[in-house]
């Protein structure tokens, strides 16, 4: 699913791009709002992706056109502060910043930025955009920065400079993202592993077109509720440093200790961090059968126990779990909307396609889209070809 970046860097500055940096979105596929509980998340890069051609210049600004939103943005070199631009150049300023911060010095550079990934839709757009713009800002500024220090530095700009307090998934998952394989992380120890994936299922990602939005949402009230929960077990086991240390029954032994928020969220992140690694044991041994039973557990955890649903999400995932060549569906990303995924029967998909669109407009009256999606490559360079 590539966009036409080279064409619209041409149209946009006169000239051919020298390089173009390029990264996925992903999709997660078990383990929601786990990474800042330091847990496990089984995550899939995919073909739907954000590319920048860019070359060099020397007028002292990083000026990137968008052209899926057809404006530009300008970032002094120096200082990373953005003097021009709309909203969505805060990303690319909050990167300069964490470069700057680290002591790296910038150059100047032009370039386009094209994406395929729907905005607001949980698939990871902000990460793929701050992943992005941080290899091109390296490459074109001539040093170079590892695929992990990458990941983290992404996730600082978001939560410094843009004011998200994300957690790291998004951004390692896009970096660290392989063709043909799923990624099962540990966010503690940042480290991960290849999940193998069924020859005969693929992923069906189905945006409820409710769009989400993680800064002023209640986001960061749940991240509170998991750390409040932390503090209170903590008194009770000073090993305890993050909800991944808890066991379901220490939780339920202790959890009289806990409002009730905080209770129903520490549950669901313990049940959760669980049911990844359930699922990472069931692909690996092509345990088809029981892929709808973890997937169903989570979607009702989310919406029960860390209330991250919507009512399109709860039409959405009637509509997925009862079309044809429907094998497991749940929620994606942080919840509040946004796109949710299904696995489904590769020879099923146009079927299943229908389905879901039909079903959900009965129920909604709103129309969809669904993405049949494949796994894709991490963060990367490319030389720039020739325009013919």
């Amino acid at each position: 699913m590539n966009t036409n970046v080279l064409k619209d860097f041409r149209q946009q500055y006169g000239d051919t791009p020298q390089f173009k940096a390029c990264s996925p979105g992903r999709v997660d596929l078990m383990g929601s709002h786990t990474d800042y509980n330091m847990g496990f998340v089984v995550t899939m890069p995919i073909n739907l992706l954000i590319e920048c051609a860019f070359s060099n210049t020397d007028d002292g600004l990083i000026r990137l056109y968008s052209c899926n939103l057809d404006s530009t943005v300008s970032i002094d070199v120096k200082t990373g502060e953005m003097v021009k631009g709309d909203d969505w150049g805060k990303y690319i300023s909050a990167v300069a910043k964490v470069l700057i911060d680290e002591g790296y010095e910038l150059k100047a550079i032009k370039g386009a930025l094209c994406s395929t990934i729907p905005l607001g839709s949980g698939l990871s757009s902000s990460a793929a955009l701050e992943a992005t713009t941080m290899a091109m800002m390296a490459h074109a500024s001539g040093f170079t920065i590892d695929m992990k220090t990458m990941a983290l530095l992404s996730q600082r700009a978001e939560n410094v400079y843009v004011g998200v307090n994300c957690g790291i998934l998004d951004q390692y998952s896009v970096v660290f993202g392989e063709r043909h394989k799923a990624i099962q992380l540990d966010c503690r120890e940042l480290s991960h592993k290849q999940v193998s994936w069924p020859k005969d299922i693929m992923v069906a990602i189905c945006n409820t077109n409710k769009a989400r939005q993680l800064h002023g949402s209640e986001y960061d009230d749940r991240r509170a509720q998991c750390e409040e929960a932390v503090a209170e077990f903590a008194k009770v086991d000073a090993s305890i440093n993050a909800l991944r240390d808890v066991s379901i029954n220490f939780f339920h032994k202790h959890k009289h200790l806990l409002s009730e928020n905080a209770a129903k969220r520490a549950q669901f992140i313990i049940e959760e961090n669980d049911r990844t690694l359930e699922l990472e044991e069931a692909l690996t041994n092509n345990e088809v059968g029981k892929l709808a039973d973890i997937f169903d557990r989570s979607f009702q955890g989310a919406k029960d126990l860390f209330e991250i649903s919507v009512p399109q999400m709860e039409a959405m995932y009637k509509a997925m779990r009862t079309a044809p060549g429907s094998v497991a569906s749940r929620q994606a990303g942080a919840g509040f909307g946004g796109c949710m995924v299904s696995l489904v029967y590769k020879d099923k998909l146009e079927e299943f396609k229908k389905g879901v669109f039909d079903t959900y407009k009965e129920l909604t009256g709103i129309e969809c889209q669904v993405y049949g999606v494949k796994t894709a490559r991490g963060t990367h360079i490319e030389q720039c070809k020739e325009l013919v």
